[in-house]
């Protein structure tokens, strides 16, 4: 019951940590996420009301990055606070080993690696090929418009021909409209001396409206035109349909990449798989790293800790870059790095059981 009572109070401190890293790195992440995003809806590209959505996708993007670094910094902290405490010397005192101590953090480790993996195969890629539709279907909606002052410019399939002379900075007005519309009875042609045209920021439809004009309606060739002068005219115009392509390959679905023969889809790959991996072996680093002497601060090692892992975390990107570029075999992968770091940790939990002179 003891062993138990250990377990679950050395999880509970790890736990609390990891959770709290994991907040205050995210908040910082999307704080700068997010102020690229108001600066497109600043701009008009993208509605105000798709901005949390657009944000909540990003998050689960964002968690695959922070996982690692999070962890670590987590192990270290609370273990720096149990060392600088004296409860580690007290729980060495009542007969628990090293090996005893670490066991709860391992196990932390491996269930955010399997949750980790979950997220960079599966969960990332859908949330960032959905934050990517999102955006770029709404500043299709945004920036799609039938005017532009001096052009002729078609839409609706080249079914409607549409011209103004001017427009205000706003696209909301604009005057002197030419307009040739092909419907299914004949052909109309519109002139006016002004107009205006709002759209709905959700289908992305535009209601055009022109002012003192006439209407031609008719057959191209014949001589029985119907005109007819209006005071205001209501066109509805729907935008193109969207087509949506993904050309980022960090997005690409995971079973794509699997039957890929492209070198930087298997860089791709390998980048994933590094995820979950790296969680394992910080965690395994982390807790021979946390070690504090009597009296040592117990924040001393964190720098130690994020150069760690910066330096981890350039070499999986810095691999993934050669094996794109074909100067390492993709067969090798990046499994290189992980060796590397692996065996960096194993010497320091040699060392610390006392394995090593």
């Amino acid at each position: 019951m003891n062993r138990m009572v250990l377990d679950r109070y050395l999880m509970r401190e790890a736990a609390t940590a990891w959770l709290a890293v994991t907040l205050v790195l995210l908040a910082i992440m999307l704080s700068t996420r997010f102020a690229s995003v108001l600066g497109i809806a600043a701009r008009g590209e993208l509605p105000r009301d798709l901005l949390l959505s657009v944000a909540l996708l990003s998050t689960l993007r964002y968690l695959v990055i922070l996982m690692p670094a999070s962890l670590l910094l987590a192990i270290m902290l609370s273990l720096g606070r149990l060392y600088s405490d004296n409860e580690v010397a007290a729980m060495s005192g009542c007969g628990v080993g090293l090996g005893r101590l670490y066991r709860p953090f391992l196990w932390l480790g491996a269930a955010l690696a399997v949750l980790t993996a979950v997220l960079s195969f599966a969960v990332g890629p859908w949330a960032g090929r959905q934050a990517d539709y999102l955006v770029k279907d709404a500043k299709r909606l945004v920036q799609y418009t039938p005017f532009e002052p001096g052009q002729f410019k078609p839409t609706a399939g080249g079914r409607a021909v549409f011209y103004t002379a001017s427009m205000n900075p706003q696209g909301n007005q604009f005057g002197q409209v030419f307009a040739q519309i092909e419907e299914s009875r004949g052909s109309s042609v519109v002139v006016a001396q002004r107009g205006e045209q709002s759209a709905d920021p959700a289908s992305g439809e535009r209601s055009v409206r022109l002012y003192d004009g006439y209407r031609y309606y008719g057959t191209p060739g014949a001589a029985d035109y119907d005109v007819v002068r209006f005071k205001q005219l209501t066109l509805r115009l729907s935008p193109p349909a969207f087509d949506y392509v993904n050309d980022q390959r960090v997005l690409t679905p995971t079973a794509d990449l699997l039957g890929s023969a492209d070198v930087r889809d298997r860089a791709e790959l390998q980048s994933r798989l590094a995820a979950p991996l790296s969680v394992l072996i910080l965690a395994l680093l982390a807790v021979p790293l946390a070690y504090l002497r009597p009296r040592q601060g117990r924040y001393g090692k964190l720098v130690q800790g994020i150069l760690v892992y910066l330096v981890y975390a350039n070499l999986i990107s810095f691999g993934a870059t050669w094996i794109g570029k074909g100067k390492i075999p993709a067969a090798a992968g990046l499994w290189w790095v992980h060796a590397l770091v692996l065996a960096a940790a194993l010497w320091l939990v040699a060392r610390r059981q006392g394995w090593l002179r």
